[in-house]
């Protein structure tokens, strides 16, 4: 069978349409799906998928093999979930089954892994919970949700082969999803991007570089289906997909020092005065909107116009009122509920106990802002310089304290 890649304008951008041609097999027929090693780089990505363009010469040829003639090494990889149709590569797979998979026992094992370990690394600024609690149980009617999450809890597990074949299979879904005129407004299909990407960060650790290509891929799907403004509290799926990208692009950004990539034309709605109604909305609201001030804050020491300072200082009070008006507004719950100099186990930073995780990150995200402020404080000598040449001084430090936090485990 040959698989045909065409290419076709959409007011989003390029797209890459694949269809199959082949003989009739039973809706039970397995699918031959060449393993990584074979590929000439990191296994194909939503990045690659939305932008032909960025994909190896591989990929972008017009006439692939699927499966490769001919090739014993290729695993036989069932499909993730019955289907009707005759291709082996169906064209239009169903987002959501009506009837839930009936999971195998490693599949299930998976899926706990991930709602009892994983879920919350997402969730780390929603109180709601949404990926620990909402996306677990769609999984089992949305298969390219289900195999994102398994392999994100393989790789975590340290189960390389399951969490590769997991990816793979989750791959060939998507390339089949993303020729969908709703693939815009998919909510699910963002989710297991977004989880896809913590995939990949998690095998960017063994190779010791990062390609990003998830995490591109999720870009260029929030820009196409984004709105003007974004909501802190995120009251659903996309909203809360939205900000786990937030958080990803903060982390490299930082890593590498350079600009998030982050659309910052979007307007930041105020956070809701929801009071006793609804405290989880409004909790994740203040938490998000310190992320949103961080990454601004960020911009502002990695982004274009570094040399400016006619223009830079005055940007520069302006986030540091942000960052503050934030620390002396927070509601109480956002305080410690503990707090020590850290002398009493040769600590040398102060500690601090929260109630809730989206308290412990929306406090290290002050704190993070707040020394990128200082270190990079616009003057006629730039602060870097001062900062490398003699550390932070105390009198420019302020009330600012370093410091450890933890969180409940």
């Amino acid at each position: 069978m040959r698989r045909h890649a065409s290419r076709f304008k959409t007011p989003e951008g390029i797209r890459t349409a694949v269809s199959s041609s082949g003989g009739d097999r039973s809706p039970s027929s397995l699918i031959s799906i060449s393993p990584p090693p074979t590929l000439p780089g990191p296994p194909i990505s939503i990045a690659q998928l939305l932008h032909p363009q960025s994909a190896s010469a591989d990929f972008q040829a017009s006439s692939l093999q699927w499966p490769p003639a001919g090739d014993p090494a290729s695993p036989q990889i069932p499909l993730p979930h019955p289907t009707t149709l005759h291709d082996p590569v169906p064209r239009t797979p169903s987002r959501h089954d009506p009837v839930p998979k009936t999971l195998s026992r490693d599949e299930a094992a998976l899926l706990h892994y991930y709602t009892t370990h994983l879920g919350r690394w997402l969730d780390c600024t929603d109180a709601s919970r949404q990926f620990t609690l909402r996306v677990p149980a769609l999984a089992t009617t949305c298969p390219v949700l289900l195999e994102a999450i398994i392999s994100f809890a393989a790789r975590h597990r340290g189960d390389a082969e399951a969490a590769n074949l997991a990816h793979e299979r989750c791959i060939a879904m998507l390339i089949v999803l993303l020729d969908s005129e709703q693939v815009a407004d998919d909510d699910v299909l963002l989710c297991a991007i977004v989880i896809l990407r913590v995939f990949e960060q998690l095998t960017a650790l063994g190779r010791g570089s990062d390609q990003e290509r998830h995490l591109a891929g999720c870009s260029a799907l929030l820009r196409a289906c984004q709105g003007p403004c974004v909501d802190p509290s995120a009251p659903g799926l996309r909203d809360a997909a939205f900000w786990v990208y937030m958080r990803q692009c903060l982390y490299n950004a930082c890593i590498n020092q350079q600009a998030p990539n982050v659309d910052f034309s979007l307007t930041l709605l105020p956070i809701p005065n929801l009071g006793s109604a609804d405290s989880l909305r409004s909790e994740t609201a203040w938490a998000n909107t310190m992320t949103w001030i961080c990454a601004t804050v960020v911009q502002f020491c990695f982004g274009p116009g570094a040399q400016d300072l006619s223009t830079r200082m005055p940007k520069w009070q302006e986030l540091n009122t942000r960052v503050e008006d934030w620390a002396r507004s927070r509601p109480p719950s956002f305080d410690p509920i503990w707090q020590g100099d850290g002398s009493c186990d040769g600590n040398p930073f102060p500690e601090y106990y929260f109630a809730a995780d989206w308290h412990v990150v929306a406090f290290g995200f002050y704190q993070l802002a707040s020394i990128l402020l200082i270190i990079y404080k616009p003057s006629p000598r730039f602060a870097i310089r001062r900062a490398h040449a003699g550390g932070l001084r105390k009198e420019d430090v302020g009330s600012f304290r370093l410091s450890t936090a933890a969180s409940p485990s």
